[in-house]
């Protein structure tokens, strides 16, 4: 892109720094000097006598940029409405067995769950790092309303009332309660019900957490119309302004952004210790795997039996699935900065959890990945997207 004084920059963002008038920019003209935009060989109009103390400012000042530019709500407002969709979704689906996940005579029982809660003992290593471990406490520091409720009748009174506060996070009434509520009551399910604990039931939760940090109702919520209503009633002639950038909106897109670069880079290297990633294979191990893929649809069986007789095809498939999965999570927690990759990498991972989402059966897990990838996408796309194209003047 071109900078003020029209010098071509190489700009590193992560998602927030494609700003417009009014909507990203930082108090006193942040934006327009932003981190983001400044010009890659920028360091020549410095001054001889900052030398010593400019870089030192210079670090400081985009550490601070980074994190407390203030940014229009879309992305978390989209994150907030879409985490609550899914959490009322995960809680909902409890509901057909309700009493086999958390009453008192469920898959767990509720002595074995009270033994497992105050028996458990924990550990962590040695100060030597040696193969000795010390315990540190006998007691499981898990917590649930279900270990309490064990009355069919209060179990399925709180059950109902999670309900009602993942439905008012998802369409932004009460956001920040309604989000603190949900996050209990799906701590309170796993926490209770240890043996359904997966993959979805972690991504819920980290989204969970940081939309009770994060301003998810100051956009396409109730609260954000009532808002707006009070304001029409006030006789504000701007009552139908966009929201203000905030502060916390960027803080908090940058901790998605961060934990998310996080749980690829873990999950590349975990990867890369399997000997079916490094001779293809791991992709038919989830193809031809029976506890996530319809093997009882005559269809899908043979497709796979085609594969298995053309063995040349079979390899490049597999071997394809195994590479792009690797290169994708290894790469994105750095290439996904570059203002000019950054596209391409949030595509390929939506593209990465499609496929898990189709093959695996893992939709609500898929989900839950594309909701956190959203993080990177700039809060101006998602405004044009949907302000412009879907509700054009819409007042939410």
């Amino acid at each position: 892109m071109k900078t003020m004084n029209g010098e071509s920059s190489e700009t590193h963002d992560g998602g927030l720094s494609e700003t417009q008038p009014g909507v990203s920019l930082g108090a006193k003209g942040r934006g327009k000097n932003s981190i983001f935009d400044r010009p890659a060989n920028s360091s020549k109009n410095t001054n001889n006598s900052k030398a010593n103390s400019g870089d030192s400012m210079g670090w400081f000042e985009q550490f601070d940029r980074f994190w407390f530019t203030p940014v229009a709500p879309n992305t978390i407002g989209l994150i907030r409405l879409l985490t609550g969709c899914l959490i009322f979704y995960i809680t909902l689906c409890y509901s057909f067995e309700l009493l086999a996940f958390v009453g008192p005579d469920g898959i767990v029982n509720q002595g074995l769950a009270d033994h497992f809660r105050k028996n458990t003992s924990m550990y962590v290593m040695a100060p030597e790092w040696s193969e000795n471990t010390i315990e540190i406490t006998k007691t499981n520091l898990s917590w649930s309303i279900f270990y309490h409720a064990t009355s069919p009748y209060w179990i399925w009174a709180f059950h109902l009332g999670f309900l009602t506060a993942n439905f008012c996070m998802a369409i932004g009434f009460f956001s920040r309660t309604s989000s603190i509520l949900s996050w209990i009551g799906a701590l309170a399910y796993v926490h209770r019900a240890p043996s359904g604990l997966f993959g979805m039931d972690a991504m819920i939760m980290i989204l969970l957490f940081y939309m009770i940090i994060a301003p998810g109702g100051e956009i396409y919520s109730l609260d954000h119309y009532f808002q707006k209503m009070r304001r029409k009633k006030a006789g504000d002639p701007n009552w139908n302004e966009s929201p203000k950038p905030l502060i916390l909106s960027n803080f908090v897109t940058r901790m998605i952004q961060i934990h998310f670069c996080i749980i690829y880079l873990a999950a590349a290297t975990s990867k890369l210790q399997g000997s079916s990633w490094w001779n293809g294979t791991a992709l038919w191990g989830v193809l031809a795997n029976y506890s996530f893929n319809p093997m009882h649809i005559p269809a899908y069986t043979s497709v796979l039996v085609f594969l298995t007789k053309h063995k040349m095809l079979w390899e490049i498939i597999m071997t394809t699935g195994c590479v792009y999965t690797i290169i994708l999570e290894s790469s994105f927690p750095f290439l996904v900065w570059n203002r000019k990759l950054k596209w391409i990498m949030i595509c390929g991972s939506i593209i990465l959890h499609t496929g898990i989402g189709i093959l695996m059966g893992l939709t609500t897990f898929s989900l839950c990945m594309v909701a956190l990838v959203l993080g990177f996408v700039p809060p101006e796309f998602i405004g044009n997207l949907i302000d412009r194209h879907l509700f054009r003047r819409s007042s939410i």
